[in-house]
């Protein structure tokens, strides 16, 4: 039995979309090889041929990263990375998180949040709609966009 990897990788580089996945798999795993702040001022934008082209947020951070250059280049090896070019550009704070396919960070609930939870579905007897509702809290909790009263 073969791998999947190995049925597909010829495939993939046959579309011409080698790069692109490539791509996304470094976008997948940015805040993995890159520690804060680091991974929160530069993004990966564009990926073709080993030279990745990477978003800078301010040009303190440009600056300093031309001096971190070999490093970066050496992390992203593995992806098949050997040169990067920084520019300024547009980088998203959000980050990849277990469990979270959207990118967002997952906010812990702390025990008072949960308990609020509990109190105000308790008179709900639906069990579906009960759990709508806990996972629409605990949404709006999460992402920081609303401001629970306990």
């Amino acid at each position: 039995m073969k791998r999947a990897d190995f049925l597909l990788f010829p495939l993939v580089k046959d579309l011409g979309i080698e790069s692109s996945m490539r791509l996304m798999e470094i976008k997948k795993n940015w805040h993995n090889l890159f520690n804060e702040p680091l991974s929160y001022h530069i993004a990966p934008c564009k990926l073709f041929e080993g030279e990745m082209l990477l978003n800078v947020d301010s040009p303190v951070w440009l600056q300093e990263l031309n001096y971190l250059k070999k490093d970066i280049i050496e992390k992203l090896s593995p992806y098949g990375i050997r040169d990067i070019r920084l520019k300024l550009g547009k980088v998203s704070k959000r980050i990849e998180s277990e469990g979270s396919s959207k990118g967002m960070r997952i906010k812990k609930l702390t025990p008072e949040e949960l308990s609020y939870i509990d109190k105000t579905v308790s008179q709900i007897d639906d069990e579906e709609l009960r759990e709508t509702v806990i996972k629409t809290i605990e949404k709006a909790i999460t992402s920081n966009r609303t401001k629970v009263r306990l």
